[in-house]
């Protein structure tokens, strides 16, 4: 059995030119626009985001980890935080703890840097156990049942990220990718990592990724894959004996056109692929179950030195780039 993990990024982001290097007007309190379409995914055809994923998830039987951004509670206040958390919750799903250091610009808090920076590897070990902590504190004060694994925003990690996971009693990160090294993902391991690796006394999740072309990887994304790639890379994988594979979507990524005052529009091609993708998994439980990070016990996850990456077939990369091109006309 394949342990895939439905890993979902959610987080709200102010309509507001210029944010965050230029703070929030102080009179922006109001963020009802902003949890409409970051959060429920209002559209002018209905609402796809958290519910509706949840619906098509719970159709299937399926389980997903909302990666929860919590810094802007300090700003918007704890209570929608804490509705959010309900939800998914309620839903059967787990909240885990996702970090946005942007929101720092809008935080007055003297446990935690008074700046912010774009990425968690700009900060100190010690800096960023105190980030973590607040992130932990603040899912905790929302009803956060159990808080054990976390992604940095962007993947924006370090090996200092790990440590500070670690300081505060998590056992899993999931913010390496590979596609990221070097630029916003710090998280460099000794060897090309295919599958969870314990480093630095915590158990790394990384994000799942596969060759489309030659010279070029890309990691399994709702939105930058096409159905068949992820459906073969899952399959492969499965076949390969992999342990986990972990897809990454966010709470917004069903809809298009984010902007202040306007309605957004469905994502009529990535509704799709969502759908396929549960309908695959649902359609055999032989080779494919959907796990959460508080399921998993840590002394079960064995050893596999998966050294050959996934590749996808030419015509599927090839269905996606026609699909992304006609998206751009429509």
């Amino acid at each position: 059995m394949l342990n895939v993990f439905l890993t979902i990024d959610t987080e709200v982001w102010p309509f507001s030119p210029g944010w965050p290097v230029r703070p929030l007007a102080s009179d922006k309190l109001n963020f009802s626009e902003e949890i409409d379409t970051y959060l429920y995914g209002k559209t002018t055809q209905g609402e796809y985001g958290i519910p509706f994923q949840m619906a098509i998830l719970n159709r299937y039987g399926l389980k997903a980890t909302y990666f929860l951004e919590p810094l802007f509670a300090d700003k918007v206040g704890v209570a929608c935080l804490s509705e959010v958390v309900s939800m998914i919750q309620n839903g059967g799903h787990e909240v885990q703890l996702h970090m946005h250091t942007e929101w720092l610009s809008e935080i007055s808090d003297p446990s935690i840097p008074a700046r912010f920076k774009q990425y968690m590897h700009q900060f100190s070990l010690e800096e960023q156990t105190a980030l973590i902590g607040k992130g932990i504190r603040n899912l905790q004060a929302a009803g956060v049942k159990e808080i054990c694994a976390f992604r940095a925003g962007s993947y924006g990690a370090n090996m200092d990220t790990l440590r500070a996971a670690l300081n505060n009693g998590l056992s899993f990160d999931s913010s390496h990718n590979f596609c990221y090294l070097g630029t916003d993902c710090k998280i460099h391991p000794s060897a090309l990592m295919l599958q969870p690796q314990k480093m630095e006394g915590i158990w790394e999740f990384p994000i799942s990724f596969f060759q489309d072309y030659p010279g070029h990887y890309r990691h399994t994304q709702l939105a930058a894959c096409a159905f068949n790639e992820l459906k073969t890379a899952l399959l492969d994988a499965w076949k390969a004996g992999w342990f986990s594979f972990v897809i990454v979507l966010h709470s917004f990524e069903l809809i298009k056109g984010k902007t202040p005052s306007v309605l957004s529009l469905p994502d009529k091609i990535n509704i799709k692929r969502f759908r396929l993708l549960c309908e695959f998994l649902a359609a055999h439980p032989d080779k494919f179950r959907t796990v959460l990070f508080s399921e998993i016990d840590t002394a079960s996850i064995p050893e596999i030195n998966a050294i050959k990456p996934l590749r996808s077939r030419f015509h599927h990369t090839a269905r996606r780039f026609i699909e992304q091109g006609i998206a751009r006309l429509t």
